[in-house]
């Protein structure tokens, strides 16, 4: 490389020893730039690589995949996916104190504006209070004139009911002497359409039995001799 030319044999040395250094793998860790910095990332595990982000501002989480042997360098990722090397100098494994202070400001917010609508909804539920002890005296005074009605419907209702059960009771009589009055009357219908059956019977026997005296009594009675003249 030309610029080589240009560097002492020390500086030329540690370069060598850095491009050889082998990389330490790691898991896929994720960490974050230090505070109030804008850190370059490179190509590869060294200064002499080319920048291909210009400052990933303090903040931003980063996927860390390995390191260097010696630590100095860590193979990174940010979150749109440009993938390069970082100073492990400006990595750390927590968040930087700007961002906790935010998420901790955002957070106090938030407690603050809950705490206001407590007192505001604490407020309303006082005076609601004071509200709902004037209706409960009022539904205590209207409760006590609802047992005294409830007591009164009581009593009348208990003679109601033994009216109605007496009312039943007629009524279950009543269709029974029904019942028994339609039997009584289809019995009786069967008997007269009995009675007339025999009726039609006996004058049946009655005509068959003046045909058959008819037809045989002129055979019964003996027939009287003829007086001739020879007597």
């Amino acid at each position: 490389m030309p610029f080589l030319k240009y560097c002492p044999p020390l500086t030329i040395l540690v370069l060598i020893t850095g491009l050889l250094a082998p990389a330490t793998s790691f898991s896929q860790d994720t960490r974050y730039v230090s505070d109030k910095l804008f850190v370059p990332m490179r190509s590869g595990a060294g200064s002499e690589y080319r920048i291909i982000h210009k400052g990933i501002s303090s903040g931003t989480a980063i996927t860390e995949f390995q390191r260097t042997e010696n630590g100095e360098w860590a193979e990174v990722e940010t979150p749109g996916g440009t993938r390069g090397w970082m100073r492990t100098q400006f990595i750390q494994a927590d968040p930087p104190a700007a961002m906790l202070l935010t998420q901790f400001e955002d957070q106090l917010a938030e407690v603050k504006a809950e705490r206001d609508k407590m007192r505001a909804s604490l407020s309303v539920t006082a005076s609601e209070a004071y509200e709902a002890g004037d209706a409960a005296q009022a539904l205590r005074t209207e409760l006590t004139a609802t047992q005294e009605e409830l007591m009164e419907i009581k009593r009348v209702s208990g003679a109601a009911i033994e009216l109605d059960l007496q009312n039943r009771n007629l009524s279950e009589e009543l269709e029974t002497q029904r019942a028994e009055t339609e039997l009584l009357r289809l019995e009786n219908i069967r008997l007269q359409e009995r009675i007339g059956n025999n009726q039609i019977l006996d004058g049946a026997i009655a005509v068959l039995l003046g045909v058959i005296i008819a037809f045989l009594a002129p055979r019964l009675i003996p027939k009287k001799r003829r007086a001739d003249g020879w007597a």
